[in-house]
């Protein structure tokens, strides 16, 4: 994905509208509404979010050297789930289906992948958990090279997208 593709794209409409789009797979689930400034999805109008025009490049400026390529392959991952926005902003980066649902958090030598599940998960890779109310729990895993971007990871990221990301609970 290009550097451009993974800034927030900015959606200016001749006319504002509403900013409002169906989602494909909504239900009956009321439709997202679109930043008119950002183009961030969000699941209410004018809901507040980190509204800005960040890169990848930004979050690993000082990162040590194949971090940003490390990062890159992490995006392209969250790309493969479905239909996902990815949004960099000042300190991290967002993935959003209908709702944030995974995301990564820089470090110098690697980022913390982030994702959201409806269970708690118990593995040696999570390296953190927190609870979000009763609904759904972050977890966190360390990613410091290659190998760590594997399929576990990316079927956890799955169920994350397919659960929390498109709220199949208010299907």
């Amino acid at each position: 994905m290009s550097a451009g593709a993974m800034r927030a794209r900015s959606r200016k409409p001749g006319a504002r509208g509403s900013g409002t789009k169906p989602q494909a797979g909504a239900g009956k689930r009321r439709a997202v509404w679109i930043c008119p400034e950002c183009g961030a999805r969000l699941i209410t109008r004018n809901l507040w979010h980190s509204c800005g025009r960040f890169a990848l490049e930004d979050l690993f400026r000082t990162a040590r050297p194949g971090v940003l390529e490390l990062a890159r392959k992490y995006v392209a991952m969250l790309g493969s789930l479905g239909d996902v926005q990815v949004l960099p902003q000042k300190t991290r980066l967002v993935c959003v289906a209908r709702v944030r649902f995974a995301g990564l958090y820089p470090r110098k030598t690697g980022f913390q992948a982030a994702f959201a599940l409806r269970r708690r998960l118990k593995h040696k890779r999570i390296v953190k958990t927190v609870d979000y109310g009763p609904r759904w729990r972050g977890h966190y895993v360390d990613i410091r090279g290659a190998d760590d971007l594997d399929e576990q990871l990316r079927v956890w990221l799955q169920e994350s997208h397919d659960t929390v990301g498109l709220q199949d609970d208010l299907v």
